[in-house]
């Protein structure tokens, strides 16, 4: 994208993000702006959290890379920083760029599987400018998780996508052989049994 004349974006680097304040906002850069969204409500997360704990179990029985919630930080290949809700990075990906436990840097690229959970605060032409950074950058899955309707979208591309209804099962693919996770499992009241 070229700047119109007189103007110029601004470019973030990692330590200018990290030293943010914690100040309840998630911090995102797009198009060389800041976007600070708000903390996510108590559906939102523990939608998250469920899918997070049964991708890490998953992955940890399997070895096959990393899984990271929201904080962690993706340098698309137009600069922007993405923070999707749950994210997955094979561990061929992670080896080929020597990422341990311990590096201390943003992703340079998209994760494999990315998970966005919508909010009511997410509009379609937002979701669809996340979707064409994640693919361009790397991401060969995206799942977007729609708790109002209880489905998800399953995407492939920028422009593929199919929809899984509630009696459908969110399925890893090449990414993750073997997982299998029950959409409506998602959704469903706590049992306190």
């Amino acid at each position: 994208m070229i700047a119109p004349c007189g103007t110029r974006t601004r470019v973030w680097t990692e330590a200018e993000l990290e030293a943010l304040p914690e100040d309840g906002f998630i911090h995102e850069v797009v198009n060389g702006d800041l976007v600070m969204s708000p903390k996510n409500n108590f559906q939102h997360e523990d939608i998250c959290t469920r899918l997070l704990v049964a991708l890490e179990s998953f992955n940890r029985a399997h070895r096959l890379g990393k899984v990271l919630g929201s904080s962690a930080g993706f340098w698309m290949r137009d600069h922007n920083c993405r923070a999707p809700d749950v994210s997955f990075t094979t561990k061929a990906r992670l080896l080929a760029l020597g990422f341990t436990s311990s590096t201390r840097k943003f992703f340079p690229g998209a994760p494999d599987l990315a998970v966005e959970i919508l909010s009511p605060n997410n509009v379609r032409t937002e979701m669809d400018a996340r979707l064409n950074d994640f693919f361009a950058s790397g991401t060969q899955i995206a799942w977007i998780i729609k708790p109002d309707q209880q489905c998800a979208e399953v995407w492939h591309s920028a422009t593929r996508r199919k929809v899984l209804g509630p009696e459908a099962e969110l399925d890893g693919e090449h990414l993750l052989p073997g997982f299998r996770f029950p959409l409506a499992d998602l959704f469903k009241e706590w049992d306190w049994a």
